[in-house]
């Protein structure tokens, strides 16, 4: 009779094979796969196979076309949609690759994907934002030439004049608040902040120097504001005056303005005045909702402002952990401040985002039922399931999801947490492989 010590080598066996991966293509593999697809056009498995071995061979345009035929026919098949989006990576398309991401967090299965991809999708919404300003000002003569329409308004960071630098940050978030503010007005077209700030990131890597007058204009005129409002905050002992000036971005002329003065802990009333005096210029009539939306302040902790104008100081400067960080403090002196909470996590995942790479997300692959889809892709094979919610891995995966990944579930309309392992749970990692093997043996 066979002992169980002797059935222990082919159980190892079997379970190691079970784990191996080589991810590497097969020489006949794509030309095995690329018969498949000449002879059942209309199977998206099929596809994604191919897809993703053109994928693996450095075959991207290829890749691409696969990878959208797939998806198209399974937009459920989250190896089909996460390749797509490594695929348009690597083609330099940002928007398709944002695109591919959001399709993965709705429908891919493996936890800590969907954790990289939102914060992969962060990076590359200011990478996005990035490359737009540098087109822009490319093509500046032809949209400067273009007048930019009256009601689209852009608001410049605000200069501060003062002894106490510490203070200076509140020149980013005045000019925060107070776009927030003028976004309220349905009558207004308010420029974001973020693109903005790329455009005036992108004028001074090309000049070499800081934001004045005439650069505010030169930037309006680009982003096609047909109005701008820049302005200063000048400190006089504990109190601040705060000033701002509309111009008109075809003439430079000033055509409107605003100004107020009161003590440090005042600011925010200051800002709530400039506000206001601001659509009297801009001839903007507030309806009731919109100015009870107005008078709403996110915070009413001078402190736990100035966090987090230091916060919009480092973001803009591409620090971004360090933007979470104060961000993090503007949340801890004030909990209701959700501006703050919201910008925190924001900048957290655009820094994790910005360490991480094509490759580095798909070696995340290593071990899930996803993964496997690609390894058999590399070899010529065709699995049917592609890792699709259903699947037996993918329920581990969910049933190992961590705490982190439960954050993203619950965000992306993931399925709702179960327990980690304690495998996991012990070197801090999802474990794919835990479970039981059964290995039942008859003798006759």
């Amino acid at each position: 009779m066979p002992s169980y010590r002797s059935l222990l080598p082919f159980a190892l066996a079997l379970l190691a094979s079970a784990c191996a991966s080589s991810g590497q293509p097969r020489a006949d593999g794509v030309a095995r796969l690329e018969a498949s697809r000449a002879a059942r056009p209309s199977d998206a498995a099929i596809a994604r196979s191919l897809g993703i071995a053109y994928y693996k061979t450095g075959r991207f345009d290829d890749a691409r076309k696969q990878l959208d035929a797939a998806v198209t026919m399974n937009p459920r098949d989250g190896a089909a949609v996460l390749y797509l989006g490594l695929t348009a990576e690597q083609q330099k398309d940002i928007p398709a690759a944002k695109a591919a991401y959001q399709g993965y967090l709705r429908h891919g299965r493996t936890s800590r994907i969907r954790r990289q991809l939102e914060a992969r999708h962060a990076a590359l919404t200011r990478q996005e934002l990035a490359e737009s300003a540098k087109s822009a000002v490319a093509q500046e003569q032809q949209l400067s030439g273009t007048p930019g329409a009256p009601r689209v308004v852009a608001v410049m960071p605000l200069r501060f004049v003062g002894s106490d630098s510490t203070l200076a940050p509140l020149g980013r978030g005045l000019a925060e608040l107070i776009t927030t503010d003028l976004s309220q007005s349905s009558q207004l077209t308010v420029v974001e902040r973020a693109r903005l700030q790329a455009l005036l990131d992108e004028m001074q890597l090309q000049q070499g120097g800081a934001t004045d007058a005439a650069t505010n204009v030169r930037a309006g005129r680009i982003i096609q504001a047909g109005r701008i409002v820049s302005g200063q905050i000048m400190q006089s002992e504990q109190r601040l005056r705060v000033d701002a000036a509309i111009v008109n971005t075809s003439t430079s002329q000033a055509a409107g303005g605003a100004a107020n003065e009161n003590t440090l802990d005042m600011l925010l009333e200051i800002q709530k005045n400039i506000v206001l005096q601001l659509f009297d210029s801009l001839g903007v009539v507030l309806t009731t909702a919109e100015r009870n939306a107005i008078e709403q302040r996110p915070t009413r902790s001078m402190q736990a402002f100035l966090a987090y104008s230091q916060g919009l100081q480092f973001e803009d400067q591409g620090r971004f952990a360090e933007a979470a960080a104060r961000y993090g403090e503007a949340s801890r002196i004030d909990p209701a401040f959700l501006q703050a909470s919201q910008r925190g996590a924001n900048a957290q995942a655009t820094a994790a985002g910005m360490q991480l790479s094509v490759g580095s997300i798909e070696n995340s692959l290593a071990g899930t039922a996803e993964g496997s889809v690609a390894d058999k892709a590399a070899q010529g094979e065709v699995p049917q399931n592609g890792g699709g919610e259903n699947s037996a891995a993918n329920i581990v995966d969910n049933i190992n999801e961590s705490p982190a990944g439960a954050a993203t579930s619950g965000a992306s309309g993931g399925s709702k947490p179960g327990n980690k392992d304690p495998v996991s749970e012990g070197v801090g990692a999802d474990s794919r492989k835990s479970g039981t093997f059964r290995i039942v043996v008859r003798i006759p």
